[in-house]
């Protein structure tokens, strides 16, 4: 399953204390276009089910729907005012959204419905990962992961062993999946999330955003104020070795997302703008800049979040209610 992870200063402190193709393409390859999300309020978080289908979800509780692959964005009832930071689907109609105090929604009607759930918790929650329709795991300040087996209906708090706000995770299978956070932790299951051990990552910074293809080969991405964090390793997290981006006059920013289609092909979104395209598994990563013109008259501020249904075609999410929809050339 797929999980699938604001200029103001509130939400620039929300998320640095959660740190919320067979070559690459070049930037001339690359194509996006802004959508009417109606909304001035951030989005953090976004997923689609297919090519047509996904919700995106941001401040003051607020859920956006799109079944024509971003053309059109409806805005949902869902039920809180708390800001939502992550959802996740399972099928067209069913999803789970995670958000601050705790707050976990389920709706099994595509949305139109949705349902308080019991989390246990009152820190706010960063990320939902499903492993099939009934395996579920939350993740949030604090060092909480939090566990479902039927479904989402009820979630079981699981050691973790650390205290630090974890922001990222993700399964390859329905017991091997990692999860990470500030000062640079990344924590592995092999038991479904039942139990968890540590990696050593070699790094303090915050990390938002992991993919394991398999059991050996991952990326972990994420950064501090001034750089960004890409690791990569290929032996199931006995070393993670750090990766640079190639661009022409890129800052190194931030990286708040990332939303991975296969093995090899992967885009990470952050700070300002950034946007980072990988088409060997991490190895490398090239820029995708938006001109100083975007930023500033399409109001594009940081991305927090971005869901990628094939290789080629994506939609990125950030500050200020902006929705981007991310295209690369095929050739």
């Amino acid at each position: 399953m797929k999980n699938i992870l604001v200029i103001a200063l509130f939400s620039v402190f929300v998320f640095y204390s959660c740190q919320k193709e067979d070559n690459p393409v070049s930037s001339s390859e690359f194509n996006w276009t802004i959508q009417s999300s109606g909304t001035i309020n951030s989005l953090y978080g976004v997923s689609f089910s297919d090519a047509n289908s996904g919700l995106a979800v941001g401040d003051s509780g607020l859920i956006l729907k799109t079944t024509d692959a971003g053309s059109t964005w409806t805005k949902l009832v869902s039920g809180t005012t708390q800001p939502l930071m992550g959802i996740c689907f399972r099928d067209n109609n069913t999803w789970t959204a995670v958000g601050a105090l705790g707050t976990i929604l389920n709706t099994t009607d595509g949305g139109s419905t949705w349902l308080a759930q019991v989390s246990g918790v009152t820190g706010k929650l960063n990320a939902v990962f499903y492993s099939n329709d009934t395996s579920g795991i939350a993740i949030g300040d604090a060092g909480t992961i939090l566990k479902t087996t039927n479904g989402g209906i009820s979630w079981v708090k699981q050691i973790s062993g650390t205290t630090n706000s974890l922001c990222g995770v993700h399964f390859f299978d329905l017991n091997h999946g990692r999860v990470v956070g500030n000062l640079g932790i990344i924590l592995k299951t092999v038991n479904g999330g039942s139990s968890w051990s540590p990696d050593s990552s070699k790094t303090t910074d915050g990390l938002s955003s992991v993919y394991f293809s398999d059991g050996a080969n991952g990326v972990v991405l994420g950064g501090n104020p001034g750089a960004s964090t890409i690791l990569k390793t290929i032996d199931s997290g006995k070393v993670y070795s750090k990766k640079l981006v190639s661009a022409n006059n890129y800052l190194g920013y931030y990286l708040y997302g990332a939303s991975f289609t296969s093995a090899i092909n992967g885009t990470a979104v952050g700070y300002n703008g950034t946007i980072l395209k990988t088409n060997d598994g991490g190895l490398s990563w090239v820029n995708q800049p938006i001109t100083l013109s975007d930023l500033t008259t399409k109001r594009i501020g940081h991305l927090f979040g971005v869901s990628f249904t094939d290789a080629n075609n994506g939609t990125a999410v950030g500050a200020n209610g902006v929705i981007l929809r991310i295209k690369y050339s095929s050739k």
